[in-house]
Parts: structure tokens; sequence; C-alpha cells
């Protein structure tokens, strides 16, 4: 019962951080920041946070960094982060928070769009065992 307890209270804070965040950054927006600074500021400031502690509790730990990991590094962070915070901060300058609130949530359906094409994931109206992503 207590775990239980502490799972949804740590969801909840983080819910209401995520909230707070939307409504900071437009905000921030609204008197006057560019949404291409702020999007460069977010990592930024998520690297210089997280950064010591994947180096100190995962040195041991961590695989070595070869050529095809740093270039999965690069894609990843250009096509899935880089390009969702430019969206999502064009749309937040352009809209109010409740809205990118939302479509933030719609980020599992464009990722499912995406995966069935390019043969990620495949799909089978007839198979339960395929509806697996609801």
């Amino acid at each position: 019962m207590g775990n239980e307890l502490m799972v949804f209270m740590v969801m909840v804070i983080v819910q209401v951080a995520f909230a707070g965040m939307i409504i900071i950054t437009k905000l921030v927006m609204d008197s006057g920041m560019d949404p291409f600074v702020q999007s460069a500021y977010k990592p930024i400031f998520a690297t210089i946070s997280i950064a010591p502690f994947a180096y100190f509790l995962e040195r041991k730990t961590r695989p070595k960094m070869t050529h095809s990991i740093l270039f999965q590094i690069f894609l990843c962070s250009i096509f899935g982060i880089t390009a969702n915070q430019y969206a999502y901060f064009i749309g937040l300058n352009n809209s109010t928070p409740t809205i990118a609130s939302a479509i933030d949530n719609l980020i599992p359906a464009f990722t499912f769009i995406i995966a069935v094409p390019l043969g990620l994931y495949t799909f089978t109206i007839l198979k339960v065992c395929s509806m697996d992503f609801f």
C-alpha cells in the first residue's frame, strides 16, 4: 500500500512539474525570447544537470563509444529531440499551454504512424495481440 502511494505521488509531482515548465516557457516566450533560443537552452541545462550523475554512477558499466553509437546519438538528437522541440516551442509560441500539453501527448501516436510504414511495427487488424499499443 505504501509503495503504491509513493508511485502515485511521484506521478503527480512529475505532471505538476511538467505543467509548470509549459507555463513558465510560455511566459518566457511572451516576454520576447525566441523559440529557437529556448530550444537551445533546454538541452544545455539538461546536460549540465544530468551529466555529473551519468558520469559518476555509470562510468564502470557504460559501453565504449564507437562511431556507430555516436552516429545513432546524433540522429536521435537531431530528429527525435531537436525537431520535436522546435515544433513544440513554435506551437507554444502561437497557442496556449493547454494545447501544447495536449499535443505533446500525441507523440506516441505519431511514433506509431511513422513506425508502421518503416516496418518497425507489424500491425494486423484481425490479430488481438497486435493491438497491444492501445
